[in-house]
């Protein structure tokens, strides 16, 4: 890839934080007290990214269904994940505006004061779900864009070995804050009601914003003020997509474009049932995909216009950050690995639950116990451990361990389903006495052990991996960019999933989720950044 250009040496005192250090300051001397390790930060940052999630895409459908809203309703809430499948289109602004602390803490900020809107707009707007509606979408937009800049400041805070070392600190926080948001916080607004739920959740995000206000080293030279955003997005560029964006919704108002659009395509949906299934945030990254495409083909013609920009003064930094993208070495192969790393887990993972329940007859609250405990725990285990492995010894080093690891422990699978009957795995005697005691099913319980762990250490390899392809100067549009990518063919493939366990049966579909793994594997063998980020 070309490199951007270097920051200045000695950036104006105006555009830096106040006492920042350089990138990969979180090691630095300027902050030596314990409060400012990483091991803190890392966790409460993660924390604060998985809790107001949850909230959108857990608690909101709650809500309505105890508001009375409609079964139609209800499931227009899945609508709310949209910014996190879209937020790769304003992730270069929080590249090139202010600071990611900054953008973090205001997000933070932000998020309080629309949570606690919401909950006392419950105690004036009774069944009125159109101001809650409003509220919770405007959360969905500050959750996703907290979201950008955590993972930006994580790069730009910690170097190579930090990052990969505490990539297991990172999806543990985040799985703990949805355990909290769907256990214990749902339990009291249950019990002492929803205005009171939500108001604790924003205390929750307060308690945060005002950690993080102490505890977060400033690392960055801050960029463009807020007011130059405020500015650009006045244009006329930005004004012609919401003209376009409010004609959409008019005609969708006025003629039924979405229903008529719908009839139109039914032959294809009824010929191609699985297509039916893909959601907007699916199609929102197909459609990335398919436009980064074209763009590397015009890549030449794309890097003269923007070096011509950069002479007259004119360069476009969202522009920039989408070709800087595709200007890295062997794009085309990270692409592939990156669509393609996480299909085997995607089909395995949609048909666990379908094959324990119908072909080995396991009891839910035994699934419980192994998957979402023991399970959990034991990912939690070797995303940690994979990720100081990495951190000591480098990605080249432990990649194929660890992604062996995650894709053979699938065919585990295969041999339970080839078994004439799996309950065997358990002693008969212990099964008729107690069927539900996990106890009793403790050779399933390893197996949905080991592939969780294998799991985890796929996770180490392919976290450091996503974060080794976001260039410095744009390092929170790049990740934006590859987790909207990483979205598409795990989404694919969860959904094709269960047309090709009908067809395959079991057995052999076990056996197909390692094979669909072989091309991404294939790929480790071209893939760039294994030693470190390439210039």
């Amino acid at each position: 890839m070309s490199a951007p250009d270097p920051a200045p040496a000695a950036a104006p005192a105006a555009a830096l934080d106040e006492g920042a250090t350089p990138t990969g300051g979180a090691k630095t001397a300027s902050s030596p007290r314990w409060f400012r390790s990483p091991h803190l930060w890392v966790s409460t940052t993660y924390f604060g990214e998985g809790f107001p999630y949850t909230v959108v895409t857990s608690m909101a459908e709650i809500l309505f269904k105890e508001l009375g809203a409609s079964l139609q309703v209800i499931g227009l809430t899945s609508l709310l994940h949209l910014p996190w499948n879209f937020k790769f289109l304003w992730g270069p602004f929080l590249d090139s505006h202010e600071s990611k602390r900054r953008w973090l803490l205001a997000c933070e900020l932000a998020i309080v004061a629309v949570l606690a809107t919401i909950a006392l707009s419950l105690t004036w707007a009774g069944n009125n779900l159109m101001p809650l509606a409003a509220g919770f979408l405007v959360l969905a937009l500050l959750s996703a864009t907290h979201d950008i800049a955590i993972d930006g400041y994580y790069l730009e805070a910690l170097d190579d070995a930090e990052q990969s070392r505490f990539v297991g600190y990172r999806a543990a926080a985040y799985r703990l804050a949805m355990l909290a948001v769907g256990g214990p916080l749902l339990a009291i607004c249950a019990r002492l009601g929803w205005t009171t739920g939500l108001l604790l959740t924003a205390a929750v995000m307060a308690a945060l914003a005002l950690a993080h206000a102490f505890i977060l080293p400033k690392v960055e030279a801050r960029g463009r003020p807020w007011f130059a955003l405020a500015r650009g997005l006045l244009g006329w560029r930005a004004l012609t997509c919401l003209v376009l964006a409010a004609s959409l919704v008019a005609l969708e108002a006025l003629w039924d474009v979405g229903s008529k659009l719908r009839l139109a395509l039914e032959p294809l949906a009824t010929s191609l049932p699985w297509l039916a299934q893909l959601g907007v945030g699916a199609w929102a990254g197909i459609i990335l995909l398919v436009a980064l495409l074209a763009l590397l083909t015009w890549l030449p013609r794309l890097r003269r216009r923007l070096d011509a920009a950069r002479e007259r003064g004119e360069l476009s930094d969202y522009a920039h950050s989408f070709v800087s993208f595709l200007d890295q070495p062997k794009i085309g192969v990270t692409i592939a690995f990156v669509l393609l790393f996480r299909t085997g887990e995607s089909f395995l993972q949609k048909m666990r639950w379908p094959f324990f329940s119908d072909i080995v007859h396991l009891p839910l609250e035994v699934y419980g116990i192994a998957s979402g405990t023991i399970g959990v725990l034991a990912s939690f285990a070797a995303t940690i451990i994979g990720g100081r492995l990495i951190a000591r010894d480098g990605l080249r080093r432990w990649i194929w361990p660890f992604v062996l690891a995650q894709n053979v422990l699938n065919l585990l699978y295969m041999g339970v389903a080839m078994l004439p009957d799996p309950t065997v795995l358990a002693g008969a005697g212990a099964v008729a006495s107690d069927p539900s005691s996990w106890l009793a099913w403790a050779p399933l319980t390893v197996i949905i052990a080991c592939e969780h762990a294998g799991a985890g250490l796929g996770t180490a390899v392919f976290m450091v991996y996503l974060m080794r392809t976001c260039a410095p100067g744009h390092r929170a549009g790049h990740m934006a960019i590859v987790t909207a990518l990483m979205s598409v063919g795990f989404t694919l493939a969860g959904v094709l999933s269960g047309y090709l366990a009908a067809a395959m049966g079991f057995a052999t579909y076990f056996g197909f989720t390692f094979l669909a793994t072989l091309p991404s594997m294939a790929l480790v063998f071209f893939i760039p950044h294994l030693d470190g980020r390439e210039p």
